[in-house]
């Protein structure tokens, strides 16, 4: 009886460990070396030739602002962001083939990110390109913030615009 008492409690104190493990790991999710190949290929390609520098990066926990509908990326609750400065930023954010396409690189090599902000550092504007139906990447629409919409949870293919 004492020999079954003490595989229970080993089994028990086994499966609490997992558990906080597990929880643990998906808290703490540190990018894969995939994932950080990207975030830096990423950050060379904007500034390659180009008269704009990356200044600031961010990674942002975005589940509580969208709805959890069916097109929200489940597994995904990520967004990351690029501020950018200097001369070409805007010509820059007006490129919208190579943002998707930087965007795309991230998200198919980086599996907790849906959403990639690309804006101009210490200003509102801000374009967003994130996993959308058929795992296609594109610009998500904006929402002024001023629309009663803007005040509760977006749903999944929105952002708020200033």
């Amino acid at each position: 009886m004492r020999l079954n008492q003490i595989i229970a409690t080993g089994l028990i104190f086994t499966n609490i460990m997992l558990l906080f493990s597990s929880s643990a790991q998906a808290q703490n999710r540190k990018p894969s070396v995939e994932c950080n190949t990207a975030l830096q290929r990423a950050k060379k390609q904007i500034q390659k030739n180009r008269k704009v520098k990356v200044v600031y990066t961010s990674q942002e926990n975005i589940s509580q602002h969208y709805k959890h509908d069916k097109n929200y990326p489940k597994n995904r609750p990520f967004s990351y962001g690029f501020g950018l400065r200097g001369p070409a930023t805007q010509s820059v954010l007006n490129s919208d083939k190579f943002l998707t396409r930087i965007a795309k690189d991230i998200i198919d090599n980086c599996s907790s990110i849906s959403i990639v902000d690309f804006g101009e550092y210490q200003t509102d504007h801000v374009e967003s390109y994130g996993l959308l139906e058929n795992n296609d990447v594109g610009r998500f629409k904006c929402i002024l913030e001023s629309d009663p919409r803007a005040r509760k949870k977006l749903d999944w293919g929105y952002v708020v615009c200033i």
